[in-house]
């Protein structure tokens, strides 16, 4: 059933992806792949007719570059009434770009990542039409210890990554089933790295299917918002998934579920966040990327983040906080000791004043005025007060007594003896 489909494919055009215009132009796969022969490759490398859409990246709605997954050739398609296929690289084969991130940024093509049978490639590499070949990009400030590519896309003129890391023979092995990782960002301008983050968790297999990433499908139609790719199911079905680039979240929706499967005859793509859905009967539909109901989504930013050790931040936000308690406290202490050094110079003259009055009982506004205190705020003066009572009952010249009203018990007065 799988080759019945695929063979539908390639009789009939199938999508646009990096633009819509009125009259689309047809991708003849069956026209494509006879040509690609006429090279004398070798038709298991290439795996043509179940990954030939997701091999492809458009440099407008007229043209498209094709590289096989695992390869570096590179072939240049024209769309036409009869498409022109040109052998634009004299690189053969890879080995270690399987599952690698081809891109095209500024008109020049890249490929991101890769795995092989025994290594794994973590560079970035484009394609230099003079020299037919391809050439690795320096990346300033890039891990010295990338070790694998585990997810990777393009967000603007950022390529994001999530990176696998050797262990550190000088700074210590970690265990058997840990290893590091870390997530940042390519500038493609500066062709700079910042890392944003690092994290230790359990290493699981490197490849782009396990916990850190995802599959990128047997068809993958993209913009520069969204990307939507495509799984082979049983019974000749497809299902899409949209992964968004801003936010860093695969999603599974309704509207994606209810989406009638592509055939041959129906076609579907992706502009911005518009998705076109042509039916066979020659329907067009359109609707936003993100309409219906969201089923399932997989945000790998907060997956990622979710991993990141708190431990330093903690004793960070710890440190400042008792940095701040500190500051605080010799405040108070430091105001407590002038407070303390004033009471102290008027402390005598206070007692005196009191000796010339016992013994006798007075109002507590008549004690304020005594102690030089009533102007002050209301709470300052029951600090000052009570602190003053202390040290006169202290020393025992003077004994002042808070005692009740007679006429009104609800109020008190201070006896002074």
């Amino acid at each position: 059933m799988l080759k019945k489909k695929i063979t539908l494919l390639t009789c009939l055009f199938f999508l646009v992806i990096k633009g819509f215009s009125q009259d689309p132009k047809i991708i003849d796969t069956l026209q494509i792949h006879e040509q690609i022969k006429q090279f004398g490759l070798n038709e298991d490398i290439l795996n043509f007719k179940e990954y030939f859409f997701a091999d492809i990246v458009f440099k407008n709605d007229s043209t498209l570059f094709y590289n096989p997954n695992g390869t570096l050739y590179l072939f240049e398609i024209i769309l036409d009434e009869i498409p022109k296929v040109s052998s634009i690289s004299n690189s053969i084969y890879g080995g270690h770009n399987f599952r690698r991130l081809l891109f095209i940024h500024d008109d020049i093509v890249y490929s991101f990542g890769g795995q092989g049978l025994f290594n794994n490639f973590p560079g970035l590499v484009h394609f230099d039409p003079a020299l037919k070949g391809w050439l690795e990009n320096e990346i300033k400030n890039y891990p010295y210890d990338a070790e694998s590519i585990l997810n990777s896309w393009i967000n603007g003129n950022k390529l994001m990554v999530f990176l696998s890391h050797y262990c550190d023979p000088v700074g210590g092995f970690l265990s058997d089933n840990k290893t590091s990782f870390s997530f940042g960002e390519i500038d493609l301008n500066k062709f700079e790295y910042v890392n944003h983050f690092d994290l230790k968790d359990t290493k699981y297999t490197l490849d782009y299917y396990g916990a850190y990433g995802f599959k990128k499908g047997n068809f993958m139609y993209d913009s520069d918002l969204y990307s939507l790719h495509g799984y082979y199911q049983q019974d000749d079905q497809i299902e899409y998934r949209l992964f968004d680039k801003t936010q860093g979240a695969l999603k599974r929706t309704s509207k994606l579920d209810a989406l009638s499967r592509v055939n041959g005859i129906s076609y579907l793509y992706i502009k911005d966040s518009t998705i076109y859905h042509r039916d066979s009967y020659g329907k067009i539909e359109t609707f936003i990327a993100n309409s219906g109901t969201i089923i399932h989504s997989e945000d790998f930013f907060s997956k990622y983040k979710s991993k990141v050790s708190n431990i330093n931040t903690y004793i960070i936000y710890t440190l400042v906080i008792m940095g701040g308690l500190l500051i605080l406290f010799f405040r108070f202490k430091k105001k407590e000791g002038e407070f303390r050094s004033d009471i102290s110079k008027d402390f005598i003259e206070i007692e005196e004043k009191l000796k010339q009055i016992k013994p006798t009982i007075i109002a507590k506004e008549e004690l304020d005025v005594l102690f030089g205190i009533s102007h002050y705020s209301y709470e300052t003066i029951k600090t000052r007060r009570s602190l003053l009572i202390n040290q006169l009952n202290k020393k025992g010249n003077i004994k002042v007594e808070r005692i009740r009203k007679q006429d009104d018990k609800r109020f008190y007065e201070y006896k002074i003896s």
